[in-house]
Formats: structure tokens, sequence, C-alpha cells
């Protein structure tokens, strides 16, 4: 996979990229194609070098600005955000504009969690680069559902049995509150150097990712204009800060989620909708904790996305 590295301090005072030469009249004609750039940082939280992702979305060098999509992983997909931070692109909206070739209209933010203590855990321990899905060729169909699904398997990805569930509001443990500083900067950089709208940036993630989005959500309600968190449910006062900021919110659950059963998520949603703000919710009856395969799979979600604007 050819990926260009960037290398962007994510300080205060930093000066940005440079602005893009003007394209000629030929180049104008013709839309850029996507890019996927590797972006170098110094992690506050574990003093190391480490990347992120940022995708460009096709077109991008013809507009002056663009949506920006910060999107949280799952534990399954955890790494040294150097030689393992190809594993984010297993699931996701990254997944879909990268790896499925969809044309998603997007700047895309996608960080890595450091595994810290989760290393150890039998779905990231036994993990293997197989498991990184190639690039398909251009003009190939996106792959069905059930292909993605089939080539992680049903372990690269879970959270502690039903009676383990007792999470403080920063989500499960070790999750992506232990990155929070680096992460929102991250979104500050992108805007800055990526031709990034401040009115349209938008949060999302899978299961601990899920939990992530609630509690980044809660915490810089200011910065998002809609935020979607799927296999990832919320607490009460994290709906309270939303719904006073007035950030809509569109949450998934799978039916059949043995990791994180629907019904833990209906406190945050019933307070969402007593406090008067815009809120769906939806249970794919069907799924298990693999939900997300449809929810980022589908058009939907990203369409209700771009009406939202601060």
């Amino acid at each position: 996979m050819v990926t260009r590295r960037e290398m962007f301090p994510l300080i205060a005072g930093a000066s940005g990229i440079a602005a893009a030469a003007s394209a000629d009249a030929a180049g104008a004609a013709k839309l850029s194609e996507p890019e996927l750039r590797r972006v170098s940082y110094r992690s506050q939280r574990t003093g190391k070098d480490r990347d992120y992702f940022v995708y460009l979305p096709r077109g991008f060098q013809q507009s002056k600005s663009w949506p920006v999509m910060l999107f949280l992983h799952g534990d399954g997909e955890r790494g040294d955000a150097r030689g393992e931070l190809d594993y984010v692109l297993i699931h996701g909206p990254l997944n879909e504009a990268w790896i499925q070739n969809r044309d998603l209209p997007f700047v895309i933010i996608s960080p890595q969690l450091d595994k810290f203590s989760r290393g150890e855990i039998g779905y990231i321990k036994n993990r293997t680069p197989a498991q990184i899905p190639k690039r398909l060729a251009p003009g190939a169909p996106p792959k069905r559902e059930d292909e993605r699904t089939a080539r992680v398997g049903p372990a690269i990805e879970g959270l502690p049995a039903n009676n383990e569930l007792a999470f403080a509001p920063a989500g499960p443990p070790e999750g992506w509150s232990e990155m929070e500083a680096e992460v929102m900067a991250m979104v500050d950089a992108t805007l800055r150097d990526y031709r990034g709208d401040p009115g349209r940036v938008y949060l999302t993630g899978l299961s601990y990712g899920g939990f992530g989005t609630w509690f980044l959500g809660a915490r810089y309600a200011h910065k998002f204009a809609a935020i979607a968190p799927v296999v990832g449910y919320g607490y009460l006062d994290q709906a309270a800060a939303i719904a006073k900021a007035k950030l809509p919110v569109w949450c998934f659950a799978g039916g059949r989620d043995p990791a994180v059963p629907p019904q833990f998520f209906f406190a945050a949603m019933n307070e969402l909708e007593k406090l008067g703000a815009e809120n769906r919710f939806t249970i794919e009856a069907d799924l298990g904790h693999f939900t997300w395969v449809r929810v980022y799979g589908g058009q939907d979600l990203y369409d209700w996305l771009l009406t939202h604007k601060r």
C-alpha cells in the first residue's frame, strides 16, 4: 500500500502545509485522485513518535473547503501507530473510502489507539497482517457485508461479558480518553492544513470507538456538527452535555450483540429525547457486534452527517 507521509507538529504555533499551487487549465478539468497520507507526530500520552492517517477525497485539490470526519476504531485495531497503523483500515469509513474505493466526500482522520496493557488479549495478540484488507482494483464493486466479516472472524473485536459492563463515563478501560488531547489536536491540525471546514466536523466510532465518540462528543460538543456512535452507549451526563450544545446524535446498536447489548443504550438515548435533542437510535435487530459493517457500508449515515453544520 502506497501512502504519503507528512510531518506536522501538533503543537500550537507550528506552520501549516504550503498552499497547493494553482492547477493549470488542463489539470483543472480532471478531479484529483484520492490520497491516503500518514502524518507523524510526538504523542503527548506515550512520549513516542506515532502516525495517523488522513484521507483526502477525490477532487480534494479542486475545492477550498471540505467536511472533516474523525473516526475512532475499536479495541481490536490498537497498535503502535507505525508498523501496525494499517490495522485501522480493517473497518469503518476509511475502509469504505480507501479500501472499497467509495467516493465519500470527507477528509477522514483515523488515529490509532495505543495497546497500553491490552496487547495480550487474544484478538489483539493473535491477529496477523493477513487480516488487513488490500485495496480493491479501480472499478471493482465493494465487498459484500458477509465477505468483510468473514475476513476478520468473530473474535477480532469484542468487549467484556454483559456483567462486566459497569464502565465509567469515559468508557471501557484504556479507551480513547487516554489520548484525548492529541486526538483533538489532530482535528485542529487537519482543519488548518487540509482545508477543513470548522462548521462541518463530524465524529464517529465503533465499539471502543463508539464509547469514545460519546466521551469526546460530550467534552468537545462545540467542535462537532454531528456525532454517530456505533455499538457503544452513552451516559446521562454525556447526554445532558450533548443536548445542551444542540449536537445531533445518531446511535446504532446490534439487536443480537452479546458484547454491548441494546438495553444499555436506552438511558442516554431517552435522556436526549427528554431534553429535546435531535437524535436517532437504530437497532439492527438481526446483527451482533459487527453492526458497524452494515452501518458504514451503507449511505444513509454519510448523507445524514452532511445535512448538519454548526
